[in-house]
């Protein structure tokens, strides 16, 4: 399949959370559980929502054009109408014939090529982003998952730290501690091997090809969920 296909094919695929949660007995495992599903979900959504290969939502706000002699900030009388506006186009609403030429310079200045416009509206084809905005993007999600990661670890530190209270107040004998603690650094370590399957599955949907491994460590979980997925569409954890 030709990389075209690849991207067109990954633009309109979310990524889902693989993980299905088995509930144990012990309930700080559970809660535990629980929290670490909740930074994947975390993770993916803003993955999903927050990395932008082209952002065109501010091209008006800094742009003054003069009309009848008179300075005007053009982001007042032409905005981005979000709901009509898709991977592919960006839809535009101005309030007055006499600013289009001001606008058809903006969108030129940013490669926007005008398919339609009618009724005060525009509809714009969104260029091709460039090996840079794809590169800014990776560079985002790799930050959003260092993030996740760290959440991870402190949603283990806290269920200890709460174990360990409830051994000082005799509310857990210490054999039970130890068989949680031991559970729950187990299933931050599963819940880690996911955050690295979900980081590299966006970054190939956004990445195409310019995607890459960083690690053979990564590339081997990566692989080995991928397996595991194909054959159940999700991960017990």
């Amino acid at each position: 399949m030709a990389t075209e296909e690849i991207q067109e094919e990954t633009k309109t695929s979310t990524i889902q959370n693989i993980v299905q949660i088995i509930e144990d007995e012990n309930s700080y495992i559970n809660s535990a559980k629980e929290r670490m599903n909740d930074v994947i979900d975390t993770f993916l959504t803003n993955a999903e929502n927050s990395v932008a290969l082209n952002d065109f939502s501010l091209i008006f706000k800094s742009v003054t054009v003069w009309i009848k002699f008179r300075p005007r900030k053009l982001g007042q009388y032409v905005e981005i109408i979000k709901e009509r506006t898709t991977a592919d186009s960006i839809t535009i609403r101005f309030s007055s014939n006499e600013y289009v030429p001001h606008i058809k310079e903006v969108l030129k200045e940013h490669r926007l090529k005008i398919m339609s416009t009618d009724n005060n509206i525009i509809v714009c084809k969104t260029p091709r982003p460039s090996d840079q905005d794809i590169e800014i993007a990776l560079q985002k999600i790799k930050v959003l998952a260092n993030t996740a990661k760290n959440s991870l670890s402190q949603v283990k530190a806290d269920s200890i730290q709460r174990l360990q209270a409830a051994l000082k107040n005799e509310y857990l004998e210490a054999k039970d501690v130890k068989f949680a603690i031991t559970n729950i650094e187990k299933v931050e370590e599963k819940f880690t091997a996911v955050l690295i399957y979900s980081r590299l599955e966006t970054e190939k949907k956004i990445g195409g090809k310019l995607f890459r491994y960083d690690s053979q460590e990564a590339k081997d979980i990566h692989f080995g969920l991928i397996r595991r997925v194909k054959k159940n569409s999700y991960v017990e954890i």
